[in-house]
């Protein structure tokens, strides 16, 4: 299975955004803030009840990697003046609500029990 690190998903959000090209590596100063918001932002999540990546803090599953870099991606782009706060905040809840289904446990195929009482 393919994983990648905080770095790199800190460098897919920036990318996504369209603030580092394809094959460009960002500025050390860019990656830097990229990397302590994606952090802030994985803690929220945590906050929140969210799954985040199967509990792992170091590699984020491929499925994982453009939902998450899509809702960490947001925050960054008011502070580049690509959205405004409440188009970011309506982002960050449609990729939260897909973050959620990402954590789902899928169906088993097995009969649930019950006692009645």
């Amino acid at each position: 299975m393919t994983t990648y690190t905080t770095t790199q998903l800190a460098t897919r959000a920036l990318r996504d955004l369209g603030v580092v090209g394809a094959e460009e590596t960002p500025t050390a100063a860019d990656l830097a803030w990229a990397i302590e918001t994606v952090q802030s932002e994985v803690q929220m999540l945590a906050r929140k009840g969210i799954p985040v990546w199967n509990g792992s803090e170091v590699s984020v599953p491929q499925e994982y990697l453009t939902t998450l870099s899509r809702r960490v991606g947001a925050p960054m782009a008011t502070s580049f003046g690509l959205m405004t706060i409440p188009e970011a905040e309506q982002v960050m809840l449609l990729c939260e609500q897909n973050l959620r289904i990402l954590g789902m446990t899928g169906p088993t195929g097995t009969t649930q029990e019950a006692e009645y009482f």
